[in-house]
């Protein structure tokens, strides 16, 4: 509680007083007279100050979108009869931004409720919690600023951005695909398992009519045949410290975690079953294989909290997870960074081994900084080092991808703002094949 301007000004206008005292020969009891009574009003007031006469309360919903907007929404009711002016700022999470920003200004009626609202945008995955409401208001006679915190405590979850996500389904529902980059090879009637009858069309293969069917109804009839439904896209998702680096502001692990999102949704449209295990130096969270929204609703809630971590990554113990856990042929693909050495050889190893009963796929990360350093023409001997440097381990990574690729295994990289697209053309690609 600090003294307002109002407060300021009476103060000085009731010390001429003691001056009136001097100048004009009025008693010293009179002259300090207005003083005492205006510190005493403003005693009084202060006092009656302190029961702030407001209440409020926060509406924010208890599970939230990273990176969109989010309404919260902060109800004040004034408890007196005297109309106030108020000053309220939230305490959102830290990781995250507020439009407007600043404090929110409200005039409250007397024994009225008004709603002010700000947008919250979340910038970051996991759980966190709006703290503490400040208030500050004039007191009853305007004497005092009244500040005052009020503790209101509401628990939230940020999941990733499901509603921008869920474009990519729309687009897959449509076979509109394209319009991200992707690119299928599904050709019409493809697949191997029956999907409907219907009338023949000009164009239509001679050998899908029904001949049966076509003699009851007299007139040609086709059976339609589509992608076979009911099988397993399992993806191991990599959390160990490569996966920490950043790129337009998201990790690798965000981008590899929305890929097996969108891809998710993709899938069980599709009626194909979706699980996920992510690992770093052991395995951190796992989803069983599950059939419909449920099951890429059940990654979502796992994976919504963690983060990648400063470790290196066992790729020993994720396989043999997967080997265990994962009986039926499935398409396992791996989401993580393609690094020279022993872990390049552990994966190749691990997935020549899955391939006897999976279809192993393995996705790499592209480092945007590498790219644009070997496209750069160096002018100085410093230059030409970084550039001999970044193109030497470009050189590594395709050697890898090559000796992958030689041992039977699907290997693919791509950077991390197509990395979603890449994975859905070789996903639509692989059922349109039929490879499982």
């Amino acid at each position: 509680m600090t003294p307002s301007l109002r407060f300021v000004a009476l103060l000085f206008a009731a010390s001429l007083g003691p001056v009136a005292v001097t100048v004009m020969g009025i008693p010293l009891i009179v002259g300090m007279l207005p003083t005492a009574m205006l510190l005493t009003v403003a005693i009084a007031d202060r006092l009656t100050g302190t029961r702030t006469p407001v209440e409020i309360t926060r509406k924010v919903r208890s599970v939230l979108s990273v990176g969109t907007e989010n309404s919260v929404t902060l109800s004040v009711r004034n408890l007196s009869a005297k109309k106030l002016f108020a000053e309220i700022v939230d305490e959102p999470p830290v990781d995250g931004s507020v439009s407007p920003s600043g404090a929110l200004r409200v005039i409250l009626p007397p024994w009225k409720t008004v709603k002010t609202e700000y947008r919250f945008t979340p910038g970051r995955r996991g759980k966190f919690s709006f703290d503490g409401v400040w208030v500050r208001h004039s007191s009853l006679l305007g004497l005092w600023r009244i500040v005052r915190r009020f503790e209101l405590a509401d628990e939230i979850q940020v999941f990733p951005n499901i509603e921008a996500l869920r474009r990519f389904e729309l687009l897959a529902r449509q076979n509109s695909l394209a319009e991200l980059g992707i690119r299928a090879t599904r050709m019409k009637g493809d697949g191997t398992e029956f999907e409907r009858m219907r009338e023949y069309r000009q164009g239509d293969d001679p050998r899908r009519i029904d001949w049966k069917t076509t003699a009851r109804l007299s007139k040609l009839i086709v059976r339609e045949m589509g992608q076979e439904r009911n099988q397993n896209i399992m993806f191991m998702i990599d959390m160990g410290r490569m996966m920490r680096q950043t790129t337009g502001g998201l990790s690798h692990f965000d981008y590899a975690l929305n890929t097996a999102i969108i891809l998710g949704h993709i899938a069980q449209q599709k009626g194909d079953n979706v699980g996920a295990l992510l690992f770093s130096d052991t395995v951190k969270r796992y989803v069983p294989l599950g059939r419909g929204r449920g099951s890429v609703e059940a990654l979502v809630h796992a994976a919504y909290d963690i983060e990648p971590q400063q470790v290196a990554t066992n790729y020993r113990r994720a396989f043999k997870q997967v080997m265990t856990r994962v009986r039926r042929r499935s398409l396992i693909l791996l989401m993580t960074h393609l690094v020279p050495g022993e872990d390049q050889r552990l994966i190749r190893a691990y997935t020549q081994s899955l391939g006897q009963r999976h279809l192993p796929l393995c996705l790499f990360f592209k480092e945007p900084s590498l790219e644009e350093e070997v496209m750069v023409v160096p002018s100085t001997v410093g230059e030409s080092f970084h550039h001999a440097a970044a193109a030497d381990i470009l050189l590594e990574r395709r050697e890898g991808l090559s000796m992958l690729r030689h041992a039977g295994v699907m290997a693919l990289d791509a950077l991390p703002g197509e990395y979603s697209a890449v994975a859905i053309g070789q996903y639509l690609d692989i059922k349109a094949r039929n490879l499982l």
